[in-house]
């Protein structure tokens, strides 16, 4: 276990995230491969299905890998204060609420999945693909959620390096079933979901049998599965909140696309290739979030307050660097390297995904201070604040296409993420400032981060 409250904050955000952003990048690698497989296999229009129902997939997913990590959140700040019963109780808990919130959600979501494809105004040339990989999906959200809860325990317990080997051997396997799926077995746009469904299977069960035998904290006996109603109480009231940030900013992704699957096919196909390359660039941005949630729940949990603002300088400073170079680079070479992973697309959507990526990349900044002070303000357990943001950044995803697509066309589109990004990290930077000045005799300041 990785004790983040002793030693240099430095040296632990850089060490910690080292291994984060070198799964990171194995993970980029996979998604490039993946884009690849499917783009060039399938063609665009299996990525324009996939991309279709993207947005309602992330608002499913997005909550339930939310409340995962709010529930990660709570034992880091445990372990920060030492106390092994309280470790092990958050994590039992932890369980207890994945595994019936996803089971739940998913017999949900299947049983209105053509409800919400119709809703979403998918076009009638991509909806059985969209409907065949969105169901799919949601009969994996179960593992989704394991996945992301025993990843989070880890790293909640500073363990990244060996969750690198773990997260490594996910991409690999997915690369490999995505190979035999799609290319061997031709089972299209599913076996692009299962793919990832069963290799995360498979590593969310060599990860409980890392955690059970690493940790003894952690292994579970008979009475663990009666929980306790304190520790459901305090885990729903972090959670539950950080998993409605990530549906509430999903909710502004899909009146998006319900907007965008007014426009062209061209527009459509651009948009989920180009906000594909995008979250591959941008993902480390969130990364150096993760690491610096945890040093910082560490820290808080232990009472460091110091601590706390040196290691959020040094997240902002890395974060910031590369998100000016990221920025700079797809700028002027991201149609090139869209040509690059799926071959060459037909005119209509070579300039639109050209110009999505003139509208928005030197923008990636916005995103850089943004994820460290989302996540360092989650890991204080503050969740008014970032859901605020989510609330804005939500509304202006939203607005901005239901009022300008008509006029404006695809620019509305495209220009909806800048001025999302902008918005939100406005609220955060007030929001953290606030909170560091700590002044007691303004009632209003507390209650904002609370």
């Amino acid at each position: 276990m990785k004790d983040m409250t002793i030693g240099s904050p430095f040296k632990h955000v850089i060490y910690f995230t080292i291994p984060l952003l070198l799964g990171n990048f194995a993970q980029q690698l996979y998604t490039l491969a993946d884009t690849v497989i499917v783009g060039r296999t399938l063609g665009t229009s299996a990525l324009g299905s996939i991309g279709a129902v993207a947005s309602l997939i992330f608002f499913i997913q997005g909550f339930v890998i939310g409340v995962g990590s709010g529930l990660s959140i709570v034992l880091a700040q445990r372990f920060g204060s030492k106390n092994e019963q309280r470790i092990h109780d958050s994590y039992v808990t932890s369980m207890g609420i994945a595994f019936v919130l996803s089971v739940v959600i998913s017999i949900v979501s299947i049983l209105l999945s053509d409800t919400l494809l119709t809703a979403l105004k998918i076009p009638q040339a991509l909806y059985s693909d969209s409907k065949a990989y969105f169901t799919t999906a949601m009969f994996g959200l179960i593992i989704v959620m394991g996945f992301n809860l025993f990843s989070n325990v880890m790293r909640a317990m500073g363990s990244t390096k060996t969750l690198l080997w773990y997260s490594v051997l996910s991409y690999a396997l997915n690369f490999l079933l995505d190979v035999i799926l799609i290319v061997v077995f031709s089972f299209g746009v599913v076996g692009v979901a299962i793919a990832t469904m069963l290799s995360q299977l498979i590593v969310s069960v060599l990860i409980f049998r890392h955690l059970s035998k690493r940790y003894p904290v952690l292994k579970l006996n008979k009475n663990d599965w009666k929980l306790k109603g304190d520790e459901l109480r305090l885990h729903l009231t972090i959670s539950v909140p950080i998993g409605l940030q990530n549906s509430i900013i999903s909710i502004g992704n899909i009146v998006l696309q319900f907007k965008l699957n007014e426009l062209t096919l061209g527009n459509i196909e651009a948009h989920a290739i180009a906000t594909r390359l995008e979250g591959m660039v941008t993902a480390p941005m969130m990364t150096i979030g993760v690491a610096t949630a945890t040093f910082v729940a560490q820290n808080y949990g232990a009472g460091l307050t110091d601590r706390i603002w040196q290691g959020i300088r040094t997240s902002l400073i890395l974060s910031v660097t590369y998100g000016f170079f990221m920025g700079g680079l797809v700028y002027f070479k991201g149609s090139t390297i869209v040509a690059w992973l799926v071959g060459a697309t037909n005119e209509a959507t070579t300039n639109s995904i050209e110009a999505y990526f003139k509208m928005t990349a030197l923008f990636y900044v916005f995103l850089a201070v943004l994820f460290v002070l989302r996540y360092s303000l989650q890991g204080m357990g503050r969740t008014i604040a970032p859901t605020i943001s989510g609330l804005v950044e939500m509304g202006i995803r939203s607005f901005v296409p239901l009022i300008f697509v008509g006029t404006f066309g695809f620019p509305a589109i495209a220009y909806s993420h800048p001025l999302a990004w902008f918005s939100t990290m406005t609220i955060l930077l007030i929001s953290t400032y606030l909170f560091m000045k700590n002044d007691r005799n303004k009632w209003w300041k507390r209650a904002l981060l609370r």
